[in-house]
Formats: structure tokens, C-alpha cells, sequence
């Protein structure tokens, strides 16, 4: 699937491993705690976020 394929090509681009890292820093947190209210959400959506905004970027230049 090329859509897989360009996404697994942007998460190793610096803005998506620094969301990454953020992401597993979080949930080692929470995972760590046998009660917690925290979630993970936010880090997911920035890690998501920073992902998609590469494969859109590399989408649109495939285009060309």
C-alpha cells in the first residue's frame, strides 16, 4: 500500500520522532500509575498530526 509506505517514511522525519517521543514519554507516565486520570490523547493527536501533515506534503508532490 503506498499510503503505508509514505507514512512509514514521514515518521522518521524529525517533527514526527520528536511527537513520537513525546507520545511513549506520556504513556510510560500513565502506564506507570495504577490511578490516573491523564491521557495520552493530545500527544497522540500532535504525533498523528505532524504525520499526516508529511504524507500530505509528499502526497501532493507525487502529484507533480
Amino acid at each position: 500500500d503506498p499510503l503505508s509506505t509514505v507514512r512509514e517514511q514521514c515518521e522518521q522525519a524529525e517533527e514526527c520522532v520528536k511527537a513520537r517521543e513525546r507520545l511513549e514519554l506520556c504513556d510510560a507516565r500513565v502506564s506507570s500509575r495504577s490511578q490516573t486520570e491523564e491521557e495520552c490523547t493530545e500527544e497522540l493527536f500532535d504525533f498523528l498530526h505532524a504525520r499526516d501533515h508529511c504524507v500530505s506534503a509528499a502526497s501532493l508532490l507525487r502529484l507533480c
